[in-house]
């Protein structure tokens, strides 16, 4: 079953490269290939979970691809399932399944309707890879592309000037957020020596033993991660960008953007 977590991940990405092939005009193409592929994502889940829970709900992780390898440290994709992973999936994909339902109608002959869809399409994909993350550096990548596709989404009326205002405002944020996490993972490796997973950090005694022993690198990893998900998440004192992201005139998708991001940090 681990081999098809990688499918959950990367079928948001087949639909945003499908999308770019279409017209803007040829709006019934472009809204039907984005919520077939997120309803496909839903209905697989679906099934999935449900096998998933038949079979005992162990824990699955997937080692995908390795980026870089030497002697003393590997840096590579992990995909990590379990109840958590479940729900945050389950629930992302269904609200982003509704909102592009809605959009589909909402957006009609706007000047922007493909960029809309390809946009939510990416930031469906970025959401995917930070949910299914098996340790921090794709966790990173899956952040990377949430923080661009809601800059790119808060701005959608690039010709105004309040919505360009207000996705500067969040883009600035969430670049501290992501420098507390880059900090966080830099610290992570001196004080695992290795690219740890999550699943490893399941090991009580292995994480007891190493915060015993480095109790400064873990506190200072801790306090990163923490103050990332505080600003990620809207938290105060950083809730300044979240009514900010949810202006008129396109308020209901502009919802989806916090509260994926929101619900996806209280996940981690």
């Amino acid at each position: 079953m681990e081999q098809l977590l990688q499918l959950f991940v990367f079928i948001p990405l087949l639909g945003f490269v499908l999308s770019l092939l279409f017209a803007n005009r040829q709006e019934k193409l472009i809204s039907g290939v984005a919520y077939t592929i997120v309803g496909l994502q839903l209905a697989g889940l679906s099934v999935f979970i449900v096998s998933w829970l038949l079979h005992g709900a162990s824990i699955l992780n997937l080692k995908h691809f390795v980026f870089y390898k030497e002697d003393t440290i590997e840096i590579f994709l992990d995909f990590y399932f379990d109840k958590s992973t479940a729900m945050f999936a389950f629930v992302g994909a269904l609200i982003t399944f509704l909102v592009l339902i809605f959009s589909k109608y909402y957006l009609h002959r706007d000047e922007g309707y493909k960029r809309f869809f390809n946009t939510v399409l990416l930031f469906f994909f970025g959401y995917n890879v930070a949910v299914f993350a098996g340790n921090f550096e794709t966790l990173f990548i899956g952040w990377e592309f949430l923080g661009i596709t809601s800059f790119l989404l808060i701005a959608f009326y690039r010709d105004r000037y309040l919505p360009v205002k207000n996705a500067l405002k969040t883009i600035s944020l969430y670049r501290l957020g992501d420098i507390c996490l880059l900090l966080s993972l830099w610290m992570s490796h001196h004080l695992w020596h290795e690219n740890i997973t999550f699943l490893q950090l399941e090991d009580v005694g292995l994480v007891n033993s190493h915060i015993n022993e480095h109790y400064g690198f873990a506190l200072f990893t801790i306090t990163m991660l923490v103050i990332s998900a505080t600003i990620k998440s809207a938290q105060f004192p950083f809730s300044s960008w979240l009514p900010r992201a949810m202006v008129r005139p396109l308020r209901v998708p502009y919802f989806m953007v916090p509260f994926l991001c929101i619900w996806e940090c209280f996940y981690y």
